[in-house]
């Protein structure tokens, strides 16, 4: 199971075959209907909001210090 993130939290999205993808997000919020869990994100420069589930969200994703 991938861990939870915390709301407020930075991460960086890079992936290894397309670099020119790579951005930043910041956590909005986690919410959980029945056994699927849920991120929402901002994506960090474009302001763009997106909304998916918490393994496709989080995969290559890594948090970002600071």
């Amino acid at each position: 199971m991938t861990a939870q993130p915390q709301v407020g939290s930075v991460r960086a999205r890079r992936f290894p075959d397309a670099p020119q993808h790579d951005f930043c997000f910041r956590v909005t919020g986690v919410f959980t209907t029945g056994n699927v869990t849920y991120v929402e994100t901002e994506q960090l420069g474009s302001g763009g909001i997106g909304r998916g589930r918490l393994e496709h969200v989080l995969e290559y994703a890594e948090p970002v210090d600071g």
